[in-house]
């Protein structure tokens, strides 16, 4: 329930109210008919337990009691002195996990919802699965996040916010990991992974507009509530889940006086003269009336006062919605009342606001201007004359904008788009369209791979993580169309943005689609890329021979940045098998390039002498490291990358841990950690807490190594392979440590297996914890026993182990 602060005033305006209404001679019923409120409206009013009414409902009430004068500026200086509500907040259950929740902004008031945020909360805080049901555009995100925004202003839980607006079945899991911060590798699927992540997190998760992957959402649902059981799930679909435990809340129109105050608000945004008044009032109520207290339908009417009255208004929705009170009953209820109501709104549009509206639906996430500019335009719509036309989109309601973006953007909101998409597929352009909007994609892609070499990481993946969706759709068509060249742009420039943002999965499905199709005669600089970048996915003996194959093709077209990034690469996979002479040939080579060729200011030098420190400390040449670190420490400072630079100072921990002195190698992880925890990059995070954990457990501390093994393996599990092993690695040795020798030989064996399997020889700061493991299970077992335990080990999955490590 909610709580409500009564004071004085409240109760003198409530009595004020009440005493107008008698001398009136009018009952309750008869006010509110008056002033066009509800009955229940004006009861809470004179009790004092309902906010101050808003300017527009009080001028409805003076109207409707026809006070004047000085009654009239009693009335309303006792309605401006009562102190709005306290908190005004949904209060659930005490839940733990208190903790900020990433909602999305509203930048609009929300209104007319009191009672129904209470009764969604009693439903909240009693079951597991609640459901708002409705028709399209009657506000369930909006309520919905209005309810999960007091709940988290309270403090009362973490809340997670997941939209699949633009997901299908097979993205459904995707968007809620990327809502929650799981990433994924590729190593088992990714529900496994999520719902191992959240078995023991306590919070509420938005799982919103569900009605077009309906069935999914309902096994996903099943499956995390089976498995979690201390999250909840708050869902918005056009249709009920159906699904067990399932509670249903269907959120019905505004009410009367909840669509005037909508109204009036939404007009002031576009006249801010407008009111309601004794002239107005009757024709208002009428016109919400006919949208059938629709919140979107109402903001798309009120958009137009700057250009029509409300008379006329409600006169041309006369005519347009003959086939709203016509249409079949079997029809959905979208197409029988937003179908209506955009299609009314888009015929008010002018020509050229009409084909714009009809070609942003291309865009699946949103586009920013240049984007617009470059897709939708043509000889017949400009390029100039795009901002012009998506601001009056905007205007009218039609195209929402992000304007706290580093590059403001703009999308159509779902059910906007689908209509608008409904008139591209009737038009004569969709093809030519997609295809622009595919070069647009791959145009990004080749802008993202050339600024990545020159662009500090976390500008660069806020600039063009929001492009994925659409990388996705356009790769998808471009792959159809046999748009190959086109599809491993796509592919290559996106990959690394993927690996940033949301894990290996989809870029490495990607390049695997469309290496059969690479033409490396007549496209070699494509099938470069597309090889160099699939190096970036794999380790070892498998890293060298794509990295390889992009060499040839690098040096074939003198392309001597690829060939630096290509010697990188198989340098990285020459390391990870052991390779230590080979790797330093390889190494220098790219070092040569660098300097001959003017290269030695960009990030992939930094990395190159990197990557020669950590050869030369593989080889004990420590001071030698310590100046090609210094060196590439130095190249990222200047380049202004401050989570590399990090990355960086933890390489260079690594050495102060091989030399034995542990201290300082902690501060050095300890510092890279803060970068990652700046920037919200959990693979980043992963890494650093890694190394942290290993340097506490040379020092002694074995819990602290503990409690942060486990947090980065939380982390990692399933997004990063390697980490995640490492992480278990250290966890084995806790165990080992405090006396759980056959749970430490099992996961001792997982770890051996995956470093055999994959060819990877361990670092410096794996190499001691293991020793450290070893001489602990020696102490308490036999070698037969320990090779018995883990030879069982061995044939754990990834989930398997992690699930007895975190055990």
């Amino acid at each position: 329930m909610e709580d409500e602060v009564r004071a004085p005033s409240s109760a003198d305006f409530g009595t004020l109210l009440r005493r107008h209404r008698l001398a009136a001679g009018l009952s309750q019923e008869a006010l509110a008919e008056r002033a066009h409120m509800s009955t229940n409206g004006i009861g809470a009013l004179e009790r004092g337990y309902r906010r101050t009414p808003q300017r527009e409902t009080l001028e409805l009430l003076v109207s409707a009691l026809a006070l004047e004068g000085e009654q009239r500026e009693a009335f309303e200086t006792a309605a401006l002195a009562t102190p709005r509500r306290a908190g005004g907040s949904v209060t659930l259950g005490p839940w733990t996990g208190h903790g900020a929740s990433p909602l999305p902004l509203a930048l609009t008031s929300f209104v007319g919802r009191d009672a129904e945020l209470a009764e969604i909360a009693s439903l909240v805080r009693e079951y597991r699965l609640v459901t708002l049901t409705g028709s399209g555009g009657v506000g369930k995100t909006q309520t919905a996040l209005r309810a999960a925004a007091a709940l988290a202003d309270d403090g009362e839980s973490v809340v997670r916010f997941a939209s699949l607006a633009t997901a299908d079945d097979s993205a459904l899991v995707d968007a809620v990991a990327d809502a929650i911060g799981v990433r994924d590798a590729g190593s088992r699927p990714l529900l496994e992974t999520l719902l191992g992540y959240l078995k023991n997190k306590s919070l509420l998760l938005i799982l919103d507009n569900c009605e077009h992957v309906v069935s999914e959402a309902a096994s996903f649902v099943d499956a995390l509530l089976a498995a979690c059981p201390d999250v909840r799930v708050l869902a918005t679909s056009r249709e009920p889940l159906r699904t067990a435990g399932e509670r249903t809340f269907r959120l019905p129109s505004l009410s009367e006086p909840g669509s005037l105050e909508l109204f009036a608000d939404r007009a002031r945004a576009v006249e801010h003269r407008f009111e309601i008044n004794r002239e107005n009032a009757a024709a208002v109520a009428e016109l919400c009336r006919r949208l059938d207290g629709i919140p979107l339908a109402i903001e798309l009417a009120a958009a137009r006062v700057n250009l029509l009255s409300v008379k006329a208004l409600t006169e041309r929705l006369d005519a347009r919605f003959r086939i709203l009170s016509g249409g079949e009953r079997t029809a959905l209820a979208r197409h029988q009342t937003m179908r209506a109501t955009i299609e009314w709104s888009f015929n008010l549009l002018s020509e050229r606001e009409q084909r714009l509206f009809e070609r942003l639906a291309i865009f699946v996430g949103g586009c920013t201007l240049a984007g617009a500019e470059a897709v939708a335009s043509d000889a017949e719509l400009a390029p100039g004359d795009v901002f012009d036309l998506v601001s009056s989109l905007t205007e009218k309601s039609l195209v929402v904008a992000d304007v706290e973006a580093v590059r403001p953007r703009y999308r159509l909101l779902e059910s906007t788009r689908a209509f608008a998409s409904e008139k591209l597929a009737a038009s004569d352009e969709r093809a030519e369209l997609a295809r622009r909007h595919a070069l647009w994609m791959a145009e990004l892609a080749d802008r993202a791979a050339a600024t990545g070499r020159t662009m500090p990481t976390q500008p660069w993946g806020i600039e063009f993580g929001p492009e994925l969706d659409d990388a996705r759709a356009a790769f998808e068509w471009a792959l159809f169309a046999n748009e190959h060249a086109i599809a491993a742009r796509i592919a290559a420039g996106f990959t690394s943005v993927w690996l940033t943002m949301r894990g290996q999965t989809e870029p490495r499905r990607m390049l695997d689609a469309v290496i059969p199709h690479l033409d490396p005669e007549g496209a070699p600089a494509i099938a470069a890329q597309v090889w160099r970048t699939r190096a970036t996915l794999t380790f070892a003996a498998d890293r060298i021979e794509a990295a390889r194959r992009a060499l040839e093709l690098d040096e074939r077209g003198g392309d001597y940045f690829g060939q630096v990034v290509s010697l990188y690469q198989i340098t990285a996979g020459l390391l990870q098998s052991g390779r230590i002479e080979e790797a330093e040939a390889i190494n220098d080579r790219a070092m040569r390039i660098c300097r001959e060729h003017g290269l030695t200011s960009s990030r992939r030098y930094a990395w190159v002498l990197d990557i020669g420190a950590r050869r030369a400390a593989r080889l004990g040449l420590v001071e030698e490291a310590r100046s090609l670190y210094a060196d590439a420490l130095s190249v990222m400072i200047a380049f202004g990358d401050e989570l590399d630079a990090a990355t960086i100072r933890q390489n260079i921990g690594e050495l102060e841990f091989g030399e034995g002195r542990y201290e300082q190698a902690l501060e050095y992880a300890e510092s890279a950690l803060a970068s990652a925890r700046r920037a919200d990059l959990k693979h980043r995070e992963g890494s650093a807490m890694t190394n942290s954990a290993a340097c506490r457990l040379m020092l002694g501390d074995v819990d602290g190594a503990y409690l942060t093994a486990r947090e980065a393996l939380a982390l990692v599990q399933g997004a990063q392979t390697f980490e995640t092993t490492v992480a278990i690695q250290h966890l084995a040795t806790v165990a080992a440590l405090r006396g759980d020798a056959e749970l430490a030989a099992r996961l001792s064996g997982y770890v051996d297996a995956w470093y055999a399997r994959v060819g990877y020889e361990r670092d410096v700061t794996e190499r001691k914890t293991s020793e450290v493991l070893t001489a602990a299970l020696r102490a308490r077992l036999s070698e037969d026993e320990i090779a018995a335990l883990a030879a069982a080990g061995a044939h754990l999955t990834e989930e398997q182990a992690a699930a007895d490590a975190f055990g």
